[in-house]
């Protein structure tokens, strides 16, 4: 029955990012019909999960920072979602172990690794938190990049192809590795944004 809802509010919203936002999406052949998946994107937006759920048939699960829990209303929404939370005020163990589990299940995890929103044309450097659990999961990562929310009401959305951090697997990284890793995540997104 929860799969059902899901799959009702996905097409309902879908529908109403058609018709108000005029939802552009390129690249959709990108996202994989099965396996584990990390989708990672920009974060501009209170917008932007909703479009990530919308755009993809499978069910995404989201880190969301605890203090969204707090509200009734939303903890709802994120209890259909099933989303679970992450302090941001720490390294939570608990949410990555959460996180490395769904990727294992098989399930799609969607992740804004810059850890906030910021300004459109304005991408920041991926948290090392994001970075560690992409390296350390194995899974393959589909780089995402949202814009144009605020321009003339249309949202352009591009889907790059999957790439993996397996170069940066199976030793212990010095900090300039860490640093290396982040920005090749990094580029992987700016790359979807520069695209028309």
């Amino acid at each position: 029955m929860k799969k059902f809802i899901y799959q009702c509010i996905r097409l309902s919203l879908l529908a109403i990012f058609k018709v108000f936002f005029r939802i552009k999406v390129k690249g959709k052949k990108n996202l994989p019909d099965e396996g584990p998946v990390i989708l990672m994107s920009n974060h501009i937006s209170a917008y932007d999960p909703p479009l990530l759920v919308a755009i993809f048939s499978r069910p995404v699960r989201f880190m969301a920072k605890k203090e969204l829990f707090e509200n009734p209303v939303m903890r709802f929404v994120l209890f259909l979602a099933d989303a679970f939370p992450v302090d941001r005020s720490k390294n939570d163990i608990t949410a990555v172990k959460k996180a490395l589990s769904v990727l294992k299940d098989q399930e799609v995890l969607g992740l804004f690794p810059e850890g906030t929103r910021r300004a459109e044309g304005e991408l920041g450097n991926p948290k090392l938190g994001s970075v560690m659990l992409a390296i350390k999961s194995g899974a393959p990562i589909v780089p995402i990049g949202i814009k144009n929310i605020k321009k003339e009401g249309r949202i352009t959305i591009n889907i790059g192809e999957a790439f993996s951090m397996d170069q940066f697997s199976k030793r212990r990284l010095s900090k300039a590795e860490r640093k290396k890793a982040s920005k090749y995540i990094k580029d992987k997104i700016q790359k979807q944004l520069n695209y028309e």
